[in-house]
């Protein structure tokens, strides 16, 4: 199963958050390189094997021939995606790692000499807290070099896949996961995708083995954020306020492991401590709309995961605040329903009506912010980044109910 990079997109970011994770991101960012656009095995002559751990995950690159061939693992920050020949193979096709970090891990997996349409096995070796546990899974792309061999030599029939097994004192797991990387139709990964490892169970170590059906096949692929679970529940992350009243609001989430299947609890209450003073909700999904709320006060929201074994997350916890009242500074709203653009915005909004109106804005306190003379655009440049209410006077001299935007920068 192959799943793509999401990322959260909210009305309204929480203004608080306390972040904790008990599992660990093989990120390579833990790792120094001398120079931008290079690799750690580039910067090695000498013929040997080279550790490099990042997270709890151990890999090993090689150094043969007299320092004239780098294989195996390595890490590396090189941005070209252009150069598709040999000269440029330790460098991903995305150009930089997830969420545009800038280390990666990249790997040359070497041809079984008695099959050169299928690598050996090779991978890393996870030490403790990861050892016995699960891997959660990892992102897994093309090397540049791979992707334009095989866009530019691939006939229709063939293909190239990665399996991934997991290992326990020494015994392989009953399970496999294969991510094809490119087919002959002109399928070619060319972004970082999310394979999901848990199927593979209890494991110390993986194996990655590259296959294709042409044997020329360069037998690289880039690899980043592994997570490894520790033996623990995995922490939510994103918390999000998308839709927010005066008497309730509805919280987004996501868990750190993207299509993590399990409950969660979640609390709510005045308190910016890290755990709930109070009792907890338990909710499916990533989606809960709070109600009863006070306008205009700040709540915290807590939310942990609730994994299948019994075990819980530790709890994050994130702030937002309701709206004030409908009637604002005395100006009672009226139904007539008013239509604005862009929204988001940067610098001005237009009122979509026949004439000019006057225009009133403000902040999610309620403070007026902006008043203008009768007009169709509202200049709001220096308003700072964030979510505002604004109101309309109609065709009656009434105001309309409040109508919320963003200001982007």
């Amino acid at each position: 199963m192959q799943y793509k990079l999401h990322s959260v997109l909210a009305a309204a970011l929480l203004a608080a958050s306390f972040p904790l994770s008990a599992q660990t991101i093989v990120t390579f960012d833990d790792l120094k390189l001398p120079a931008e656009n290079t690799s750690y095995l580039q910067g090695l002559k000498q013929d040997g094997l080279y550790p490099f751990t990042s997270g709890n995950a151990t890999f090993y690159g090689r150094i043969s021939y007299d320092g004239g061939m780098q294989s195996l693992f390595n890490y590396s920050n090189i941005t070209d995606t252009i150069d598709g020949t040999f000269n440029n193979m330790w460098a991903a096709i995305t150009g930089s790692g997830v969420d545009y970090s800038d280390n990666y891990g990249i790997a040359y997996a070497e041809s079984d000499e008695s099959d050169f349409g299928k690598s050996v096995e090779n991978g890393p070796k996870l030490s403790v807290p990861a050892t016995g546990a699960k891997v959660a899974g990892a992102y897994i792309t093309n090397s540049t070099w791979g992707h334009h061999w095989i866009k530019e030599n691939y006939k229709e029939t063939d293909w190239y896949k990665l399996t991934i097994r997991g290992y326990l004192k020494q015994q392989r797991t009953t399970d496999s996961v294969v991510l094809i990387l490119a087919n002959g139709s002109g399928e070619v990964v060319d972004a970082w995708q999310w394979v999901n490892l848990q199927s593979l169970g209890l494991v110390d170590s993986l194996t990655f083995q590259a296959t294709s059906s042409n044997t020329m096949t360069p037998f690289y692929f880039a690899i980043d954020n592994l997570i490894t679970l520790d033996e623990s529940c995995p922490s939510v992350q994103h918390i999000a306020a998308v839709s927010l009243n005066e008497e309730s609001a509805t919280i987004n989430w996501s868990n750190i492991i993207p299509d993590f299947d399990a409950r969660y609890e979640l609390a709510w209450d005045q308190s910016a401590t890290k755990e709930p003073l109070g009792t907890a909700t338990e909710t499916d999904g990533t989606t809960y709309e709070i109600k009863g709320l006070q306008p205009a006060t700040t709540y915290y929201v807590h939310i942990r995961t609730k994994c299948g074994d019994g075990n819980f997350s530790a709890w994050d916890t994130a702030s937002f605040q309701t709206l004030a009242s409908n009637t604002i500074a005395g100006i009672q709203n009226s139904k007539t329903k008013v239509r604005i653009s862009p929204n988001p915005a940067t610098t001005t909004i237009h009122i979509n009506s026949m004439e000019k109106t006057q225009v009133a804005v403000y902040n999610l306190e309620g403070k007026a912010l902006i008043a203008t003379a009768p007009t169709q655009i509202v200049d709001i440049t220096n308003l700072p980044a964030g979510m505002y209410l604004l109101q309309v006077k109609d065709v009656h001299g009434q105001w309309t109910e409040n109508i919320r935007f963003v200001k982007t920068n």
